[in-house]
């Protein structure tokens, strides 16, 4: 199966969404060093769209063909799960675009490497007279996208990913100072315990309650038959 590549300099803001947030700019990639991206988003409601063009020509693109396209992408998650953060695939007709949702593991990438996750996603290609048509679609929160330095597969698929980190609820986002929502969440893990420890007070002070009241009962009672 092919591999298509997301190529910087191939992408620009759509410009039939007059509320973009979309720019180029420099980041600390999956590898430590700075690489160049697009990064588009808000954590606002405001829809952003970057869109490429890819050639239909025999050899290069064809109707009916598998592909992958492969990308490194960051972020992408907000606090509230109500974010959009997608690829849309489509030919001449939009309405019968491909959509892959890659947020909360929806798409599932090939491995996480220093909070980046590498997507190769399969497709096959719908028809198209002249050109295919690649769209990323960002909506609730920011992501980061890049490429894959020198275009080489092999040597990405080949990193030794992370360990999962499940102490979060969202990914880590470049848009942080410390890579997370600190203020606004928290932690998965901690929110669990704290349920845990709130049921288990809960179910304490009801059984305290129901005891006190069985014993006032009994005591009206025997105070009952003494009189």
């Amino acid at each position: 199966m092919p591999d298509l590549f997301f190529c910087l300099e191939r992408w620009q803001p759509d410009q039939m969404i007059s509320t973009n947030a979309a720019l180029k700019t420099r980041v600390c990639g999956f590898s430590g060093r700075t690489v160049d991206a697009w990064q588009l988003g808000s954590f606002a409601s405001d829809w952003t769209a970057i869109v490429s063009q890819i050639p239909m020509e025999t050899g290069w693109l064809e109707a009916g063909s598998q592909y992958r396209f492969c990308f490194w992408l960051n972020g992408g998650e907000n606090s509230r799960g109500d974010e959009t953060c997608m690829l849309e695939i489509f030919g001449d007709a939009w309405e019968d675009r491909l959509q892959f949702r890659l947020n909360r593991n929806h798409t599932k990438p090939l491995l996480e490497k220093n909070h980046w996750l590498l997507f190769a996603v399969p497709f096959t290609a719908p028809e198209a007279a002249e050109a295919l048509n690649f769209r990323f679609v960002a909506a609730g929160a920011v992501c980061t996208i890049a490429g894959i330095p020198d275009m080489d597969m092999s040597a990405c698929e080949a990193l030794i990913p992370d360990s999962p980190d499940t102490t979060y609820s969202v990914r880590h986002n470049l848009w942080f100072p410390h890579g997370w929502e600190d203020e606004k969440y928290v932690p998965s893990e901690k929110l669990r315990k704290h349920k845990r420890s709130v049921k288990k007070k809960a179910i304490a002070v009801a059984a305290v309650t129901t005891i006190c009241a069985v014993a006032a009962v009994a005591i009206r009672q025997h105070l009952k038959k003494k009189r």
